[in-house]
């Protein structure tokens, strides 16, 4: 027996796995990517609420660091009477990030220039007792940056290398210093307590180093629903990542402030990684910062942001957010309008784009001498072989053949050489269990988890317009489905109820069965997590002879929906036995061959 032990990620726990999978796992893996919009004055009146709300806003966010305590709760409180229904709250800590105070009106910093912060223009008093000469100081989200010269009593000396105005309450962040002052200030305290009060859906926590500072503020919102989003914004928490994505509901990375701790050049291949990390984790991802930031004063974005925003979907980012986009800028309906629009481009592109399993790894039995030295999927129906047949209808269908992988196990050498030709330039996976594992088997060791795939057993010949149809066929999980009343022994039947399939097995009673599943079926990105979840505990369970079909039933036994696309009396057969054969070969893959040309000139007119 094949012994696998699939394991959660290393430093997950049993409780943020279970919150995961319960309430972010649903709610942000399985949507459209959500968007975030930072609330300023300007924008937080009931008009320009339902206008962001219209252009794509989720959530609306408020950023703790700004304004005095009672303009958070009273900004909190207008959100809560006046926010569309279905957008949430965030409030982000603004956490021990040090941030200017008491400038009155922005400083003009100019390259080469001596600059000196004192401690009155800081939020932490004490920072200079934190630096030294040639400390490098980031200010303003990366924009500014100073090179300490000296430390004069309290008072800190630097020279400007980037030059820009520094206002007041704008971020400092000096590479590697949060480990050696407090985490939380007062000053998260008291928002977390205006939070609870609220009832609002989130707090951003800023600044993580470790799980231990996560596990701090959940612990006072114990009770309470709401979600604790971790962000990833010093070196200390990219390296500590895992364990943070083993307990936190969500996480952000901070490109802004992360740029300061770890450099520019480093962020993109971090947001990757850690993308990577949490798909594992199932914990959604928030991508933060200098998106649109043209678009502050004028309302058409640079290409290059607009790559910025297309390449955060297609890394896996859940939700992505707009910070003084939205906040200050004069541009803010048409900004989250531009990030959806791109967004949803990007979504309809990968609803769009295919891969395929064929599966065909069993014995070939029934078929007498044929199979001795031949699997059943290159036996002839007619002028081309059966898996030949499949491979031109995904090719029909838009599915290239390098996005095509084949399963196989009984004589596998003889398909490689057969399909290694001009049509096929996809791979192959061996299961050298063919004979004592079902075809889930095979396919679960095909893991193709974050992709949309076609999934087609490799004995069966069908029209290619019930592919086609497949594909089009609304649904995460859809199944071909033969709307017949007569079965044999081998059918893998169905009972379907308003249209979604909630038993498939071949145990069904005849009579109580609505049709067959005829080995062809349609899943979505989100449908492949839910079934490769399934198939990994089928194998957790040593369950190796279950067949797919109880699979997918299991799948709709937890609630999910699998949709159908019957095939409405078109031709296609499956092949079991040399009385299938004959079928095929003498019925119905003539009748494929003469509806495609009949379609094909019906098209043309």
């Amino acid at each position: 027996m094949l012994e696998v032990y699939l394991k959660p990620p290393r430093g997950a726990n049993i409780r943020a796995t279970e919150r995961c999978l319960s309430y972010c796992w649903e709610l942000y893996f399985m949507s459209k990517t959500r968007f975030i919009c930072t609330i300023g004055p300007k924008t937080a009146t009931k008009s320009w609420l339902d206008k962001l709300a219209n252009a794509g806003m989720n959530i609306a966010r408020v950023n703790g660091a700004h304004g005095s305590l009672e303009d958070v709760k009273k900004m909190v409180a207008g959100l809560k009477k006046d926010l569309p229904k279905g957008v949430e709250i965030l409030l982000d800590l603004p956490g021990n990030k040090i941030r200017t105070d008491n400038i009155a009106k922005p400083i003009m910093l100019k390259k080469g220039e001596a600059f000196v912060l004192k401690p009155d223009n800081l939020t932490y008093r004490p920072l200079y007792k934190s630096l030294k000469a040639g400390d490098q100081i980031s200010a303003a989200d990366g924009s500014i940056k100073l090179e300490v010269a000296a430390i004069k009593g309290e008072d800190i000396h630097t020279v400007v290398h980037v030059g820009g105005p520094l206002a007041t309450r704008k971020g400092i962040n000096i590479r590697g210093i949060h480990g050696e002052i407090p985490f939380d200030f007062e000053r998260d305290i008291d928002l977390l307590n205006i939070a609870i009060e609220a009832k609002i859906d989130y707090v951003g926590l800023s600044f993580v180093r470790n799980v231990e500072q996560v596990r701090r503020i959940q612990s006072q919102l114990v009770g309470t629903q709401i979600q604790v989003i971790a962000k990833v914004e010093t070196a200390e928490a990219v390296v500590k990542v895992d364990q943070i994505l083993s307990d936190a509901a969500m996480i952000m990375i901070d490109r802004g402030d992360l740029e300061a701790e770890i450099g520019k050049e480093n962020v993109p291949l971090t947001q990757k990684m850690v993308l990577k990390k949490a798909a594992d984790y199932k914990v959604p991802v928030i991508i933060a910062s200098q998106f649109l930031t043209s678009m502050l004063d004028k309302p058409l974005p640079f290409m290059a942001e607009v790559s910025d925003v297309a390449n955060a979907v297609l890394d896996g980012a859940n939700i992505l957010m707009l910070s003084e986009e939205t906040a200050i800028g004069d541009y803010p309906e048409e900004c989250i309008a531009t990030m959806s629009k791109v967004a949803r481009t990007v979504e309809e592109s990968l609803a769009r784009d295919f891969e395929a399993v064929i599966m065909a790894a069993g014995p070939s039995t029934g078929f007498g001498s044929l199979t001795k030295n031949k699997h059943k999927c290159m036996l002839d129906v007619g002028g081309t072989t059966i898996i030949n047949h499949v491979m031109e209808n995904l090719l029909l269908s838009g599915i290239s053949s390098e996005k095509v992988t084949i399963v196989t196990g009984h004589n596998n050498r003889q398909i490689e050489h057969y399909m290694a030709s001009d049509i096929y330039d996809g791979q192959f996976v061996y299961n050298p269990w063919y004979q004592t594992t079902s075809m889930a088997v095979s396919l679960w060791l095909a893991q193709k988890r974050d992709t949309n795939l076609i999934l087609c057993y490799g004995d069966i010949i069908f029209d290619p317009s019930i592919l086609e149809d497949l594909i089009a066929t609304e649904g995460d999980i859809v199944l071909a489905i033969d709307n017949r009343k007569d079965f044999d022994a081998e059918d893998e039947k169905v009972i379907v109820k308003k249209g979604k399939v909630v038993k498939a097995s071949k145990d069904i009673p005849d009579d109580k069965a609505n049709g067959e599943f005829i080995g062809l079926a349609k899943i979505s990105r989100r449908g492949a997590r839910h079934l490769w979840d399934q198939l990994g505990k089928m194998v957790r369970e040593e369950n190796m002879l279950c067949f797919l079909s109880e699979v997918f039933e299991q799948i709709a036994d937890s609630g999910f929906d699998i949709n159908t696309c019957m095939t409405n009396g078109r031709a296609w057969n499956d092949n079991d036995n040399l009385i299938d054969l004959g079928i095929s070969r003498e019925k119905i893959y003539p009748r494929i061959r003469e509806d495609r040309v009949t379609n094909k000139v019906e098209a043309k007119k």
